[in-house]
């Protein structure tokens, strides 16, 4: 089966956008006690004939090139969780737009890519959704045969309660 492209990135942007914030907040304590530890212990392990302000302030300096590299790769972090984040959040907002459908009279065969978490559940929605159909055909029949009824009774001459 051919893969499906998502369209766009953010499917459900209060969801993905509280992930990104999280992971941002992760990445940036992170990127701080990493910084801090080597700059620290290269500082303590270096020439102790030195001041330590002076030898904190040479690592620090020799960091900044692995941080620049280390923010040059935040932004394809964040890209790459969004786009993971598809694989679970797609499947929900689907669910919801078929459970739409299905509660206005709608109902569309539900399916998720082959990637998607969940997938389970699409074939579950349309159990369901089979069953709502045939309980909406069964009433609509139902319907009928009572219109069908009363006209009967008042053909004989019974008069009927609406």
């Amino acid at each position: 089966m051919a893969r499906v492209q998502r369209k766009q990135n953010f499917v459900d942007k209060h969801v993905q956008g509280a992930l990104l914030r999280r992971i941002f907040l992760h990445w940036l304590i992170f990127f701080f006690v990493v910084t801090m530890s080597v700059v620290t212990l290269q500082a303590m392990l270096g020439d102790p004939a030195q001041p330590l302000a002076t030898r904190l302030k040479y690592e620090l300096g020799e960091f900044v090139f692995m941080g620049v590299i280390l923010l040059t790769l935040f932004p394809a972090f964040m890209l790459d969780t969004i786009r993971f984040s598809n694989r679970f959040v797609g499947p929900i907002a689907r669910l919801r737009r078929h459970l739409r459908q299905l509660g206005s009279g709608d109902t569309e065969q539900c399916k998720f890519r082959e990637s998607d978490y969940w997938a389970e559940m699409a074939g579950e929605f349309n159990e369901v959704a089979s069953l709502v159909d045939s309980q909406r055909n069964q009433i609509e029949t139902q319907e009928t045969e009572i219109e069908r009824l009363k006209a009967a009774l008042n053909t004989a001459g019974v008069t009927t309660r609406s």
